[in-house]
């Protein structure tokens, strides 16, 4: 026991006096009352731990130099020989930013059976009591983030304080954010991943299931976490396992054969509760493909909440998916998985979110709006790697609609006879077939009484001075390259003007001012009040939005907008913020602020083309450059030109 407590005691001198070193300057004199300031100390202490630093100085080329008036300076004699020493003493790293401490300090609470003692982590981190204050207050946001806390006692020390759930969750959350090296004292007790993974992966299979190979790791950190806690007697109370009920016997079956797995490979016997656990991390990652569903129960919330998702979209985007059985199909039976996985916060990596949203921006657009059903629903923010997947549903359904959609009725107006109207209407037939729906023909004196109830756009082979109610396109006969380029443009096109109709002069704002989200929404709801009539409850509405779903897609850019449509017209608020501000996990600088009009317009164009330039890091820091709406102009008109070219 004597010989445990010196040790101990010599750990503690041998990290005071690391931190005495670290005070010490080849550069500066510093006095002894300062030396004890900054080592918590008494100076009589401080006199003791700088003589025995002195001393071991001395005996690896260095020395603790003393002067009357000026004070105290570390003076190296064997610079060679002093490097090796210190080299000696910082072999086992130690955090130095607030950010790892913070990290250190969390995998310190993590692996702890009992309390840990602020006094031990001022020991080990070299660091005062003030600045461990400090410290704690990061690890207590980031545990309030996971829906836990921080505990204090008085003689007992720091403990993680929440249900057992979330603390698995967090400590899985912790281990792919920080950096490993501070948690390797709980690695070193897991048990072994590569055989979990074995006796997952056969009791799936053996239940006839498919798991997502890139979910199998995360999957064998929640089993290796649980089997982690569970030794340290921290079980899963079954009150914890609000959802249970939604696991089927196919779901328990496969965990309850992992579970006998597990005990012949470890001689381990998980409890009732620890199977229901590792059965709704394994329904959270199943694989549910349409065709097969032995295993798969879609009741009656699931149809509901899809029910509602694609209403929602209906009414905001004018599309009416709800016919389309393949996406119905689809979104139930993504359900079954995501469900549990937002009821339970599971995480899900989606390693393809980025080109998600880049090629399929419109149907992101789309899918982020249907998911506002479910944050409210289960009270809980959709993660974006979600958003992604449900994208990937909507963008090939809105592939199957585009066969149909978006055809044009043209009329060609010719001066010579019918066999060449013929003619034109073959050419035009074979070069835009893709675009065309009807195609008539006229000549030029028949125009003034022709019906144009139901065309799109004129194109004529001469001058039109008719007065007539569409656009009218002049075009050489034999048209060239150029030419036949601006008609596929107009017929691509799905509003005159493009989208830059949407943005005006009079809501582009620069140098907005503000120090948090709300107060930049607020600012910028009132001066669009002064150019715009809007609903009373507007602002309320953005609001709402915000609450539910994260509209910062990228770093720099932010896109709110109401909850749902609220205005007669859609325009675009543009503001150039003074400095960046913190929106949801994101710095922005430049708000799009959109408003969808009640009028049901259809923004597929808009979602298709905006994203290219508002997520483009070069057009955001050339337009923060100018602050200038003639380059917001230019940048439109370039993504448009873009657009039309890769279409």
């Amino acid at each position: 026991m004597y010989e445990g407590r010196r040790e101990e005691y010599r750990m503690q001198m041998d990290g005071r006096l690391n931190r005495l070193l670290s005070v010490l300057s080849e550069d500066l004199y510093i006095n002894m009352e300062t030396v004890s300031d900054q080592m918590e100390v008494s100076e009589r202490t401080a006199r003791t731990l700088v003589s025995q630093l002195d001393e071991l100085l001395c005996r690896n080329g260095a020395a603790i130099e003393r002067r009357r008036g000026l004070g105290l300076r570390l003076c190296v004699k064997e610079p060679e020989r002093y490097q090796e020493f210190i080299k000696g003493r910082t072999l086992a790293l130690l955090p130095e930013t607030g950010k790892e401490r913070i990290e250190f300090i969390l995998a310190r609470l993590f692996a702890a059976a009992s309390g840990v003692k602020a006094e031990e982590l001022c020991e080990r981190l070299y660091i005062s009591r003030k600045t461990l204050s400090l410290d704690l207050k990061g690890v207590e946001q980031y545990l309030n983030k996971h829906h836990l806390a921080l505990e204090r006692k008085p003689y007992y020390g720091l403990k993680i304080q929440g249900d057992e759930f979330s603390i698995r969750l967090c400590m899985s959350a912790a281990f792919y954010e920080f950096n490993d090296q501070w948690f390797k004292e709980i690695y070193h007790t897991f048990w072994d991943g590569e055989q979990i993974r074995n006796e997952i992966l056969s009791s799936v299979k053996q239940c006839g299931e498919t798991i997502y190979e890139m979910d199998i790791p995360n999957i064998v950190l929640q089993v290796q976490i649980a089997l982690y806690r569970w030794g340290r007697g921290c079980v899963i109370p079954l009150e914890e396992m609000k959802h249970s009920d939604l696991l089927h016997e196919g779901d328990i079956r496969a965990a309850r054969l992992c579970a006998e797995g597990l005990k012949e490979a470890f001689g381990i016997c998980l409890p009732v509760p620890e199977i229901k656990y590792m059965a709704i991390q394994l329904l959270g990652k199943k694989k549910i493909l349409a065709g097969d569903r032995s295993s798969v129960f879609i009741d009656m919330e699931i149809n509901q909440l899809v029910n509602r998702m694609l209403e929602s979209v209906k009414q905001t985007y004018n599309l009416d998916l709800a016919s389309d059985f393949d996406l119905n199909t689809s979104l139930r039976l993504h359900m079954v998985s995501l469900r549990i996985r937002l009821q339970y916060r599971l995480k899900m990596d989606n390693p393809i979110l980025k080109e998600i949203k880049e090629v399929y921006s419109f149907p992101y657009a789309v899918a982020a709006h249907a998911s506002t059903v479910l944050s409210e629903y289960f009270h809980t923010i959709v993660p974006e790697a979600e958003i992604g997947y449900l994208a990937l549903c909507f963008a090939l359904s809105l592939k199957r609609q585009d066969r149909q959609r978006y055809k044009r009725n043209i009329l060609l107006v010719c001066a010579s006879g019918s066999g060449s109207a013929k003619l034109f209407e073959y050419r035009f037939r074979e070069m835009f077939g893709d675009y065309l729906d009807r195609v008539e023909a006229c000549d030029i004196g028949s125009l003034a009484s022709w019906d144009f109830s139901n065309i799109d756009y004129v194109f004529s082979t001469v001058p039109v001075k008719t007065a007539i109610p569409v656009p009218v396109c002049q075009v050489q006969y034999f048209f060239d390259r150029h030419n036949a380029g601006e008609v596929e443009r107009l017929l691509k096109s799905s509003r005159k003007g493009g989208i830059r109709s949407y943005f005006d002069r009079s809501l582009f704002f620069t140098n907005i001012k503000g120090n948090s989200r709300e107060e930049i929404l607020h600012e910028l709801c009132g001066r669009i009040r002064r150019v715009r009539e809007l609903p009373p409850d507007f602002e309320d509405s953005v609001r709402k939005r915000e609450n539910l779903m994260q509209t910062d897609f990228c770093p720099q850019i932010a896109i709110p907008h109401p909850y749902q449509p609220v205005t007669k017209d859609t325009f675009v608020c543009v503001a150039l913020l003074e400095k960046p501000v913190l929106w949801h996990i994101y710095e922005v600088q430049v708000v799009f602020l959109l408003s969808v009009s009640v009028n049901k317009e259809n923004l597929e164009e808009f979602y298709r083309i905006a994203p290219s330039f508002m997520m483009d890091e070069g057009c955001m820091n050339h337009l923060l450059e100018t602050r200038s709406y003639d380059t917001l102009m230019d940048i439109i008109d370039w993504a448009e030109r873009d657009e039309l070219q890769n279409r």
